[in-house]
């Protein structure tokens, strides 16, 4: 992982190298960057002192910074185990899982984070990250074919705010946040949201496909307003419609790809696509356009139209 990621502890006073304990020592060498030597020190702190708390935390990141990911996950997940009101080496361990590409599990864990202290910023901006770029994830795949995974870590922050030490002597102990680290958080907070609901377009866009291809009828129609009614006189009529074409004899195939999304307003987005329909009596390939408005806490479709045929 890049080195310019990270932001390591600060101490809270310079001490120098001869009046340093083990674990200061520690610090000064990922302060160094020499940080195969920290990963052989940090060994012998734990071999002496396995709960060290500070001490693991140091290690794990000293392998996580050789690209030493099998002990680094172990030592984070440990110290979860161990410490769960702790955000950082979930933050730590969500950007291990983050190069690998496994989103999903970044992505928990960085809620995680967040919700063991809800003024931890950097969580909250990772997490943005990732659920952009798992939107972005998406559409390049789609364009390209490509399986590999994308570079977009680059505004990934592997950092820390609490003092572990401190956790260590007093584990019930919550810090006192300043106004302005609330506000930073509810903009971050903003921020994921916006790319979350994309995340979750997306989503719906993709299973509203399978439902049709599994023709699921009630789930294939639970994606849409209950007002929409195409260019029929109710929303029953189409319904009925609907009913009648799709469980039709035989089997039917819905690929969608090149999915774009076009803001419209916080409760409303245009998402366009590629759709290849097969079924036993008809196959085309059109570009399509769903729109969708936000009820409640549900994206739900009130527009379906082709907006060109391939």
């Amino acid at each position: 992982m890049q080195r310019f990621l990270v932001i390591l502890f600060c101490l809270l006073g310079v001490v120098s190298a001869s009046a340093a304990t083990p674990v200061q020592q520690l610090q000064q060498l990922i302060e160094q960057e020499n940080f195969a030597q920290a990963a052989k020190n940090g060994e012998r702190l734990l071999q002496q002192n396995p709960k060290q708390l500070r001490a693991r935390f140091l290690t794990a990141y000293a392998y996580q910074m050789r690209a030493n990911t099998d002990k680094a996950v172990a030592l984070y997940q440990g110290l979860i185990d161990d410490n769960p009101e702790l955000p950082e080496p979930r933050n730590n361990l969500a950007m291990i899982y983050l190069a690998q590409g496994d989103y999903d599990r970044a992505s928990q864990l960085l809620v995680e984070a967040i919700n063991t202290h809800i003024s931890y910023a950097t969580a909250y901006a990772n997490l943005s990250q990732v659920y952009k770029g798992i939107a972005s994830e998406a559409y390049r795949r789609a364009v390209s074919e490509s399986s590999e995974p994308a570079k977009y870590t680059h505004n990934i922050e592997l950092t820390a705010i609490t003092k572990l030490d401190t956790v260590e002597r007093e584990p019930t102990v919550i810090e006192a946040v300043d106004s302005q680290t609330l506000a930073t958080a509810a903009n971050q907070e903003s921020a994921i949201d916006a790319a979350n609901q994309a995340t979750r377009l997306i989503e719906r866009v993709k299973n509203w496909a399978g439902a049709w291809s599994d023709k699921d009828f009630t789930r294939y129609t639970g994606f849409y307003s209950t007002q929409y009614r195409a260019r029929f006189s109710s929303h029953d009529r189409w319904l009925a419609h609907r009913r009648e074409r799709i469980m039709r004899p035989g089997s039917i195939k819905v690929e969608i790809s090149n999915i774009q999304i076009k803001w419209r307003s916080e409760n409303r987005a245009i998402i366009d696509f590629t759709q290849a329909f097969d079924s036993a009596r008809y196959s085309d390939r059109v570009v399509k356009r769903l729109g969708f408005s936000r009820m409640g806490s549900e994206w739900k479709i009130t527009e379906e139209r082709v907006l060109s045929v391939l």
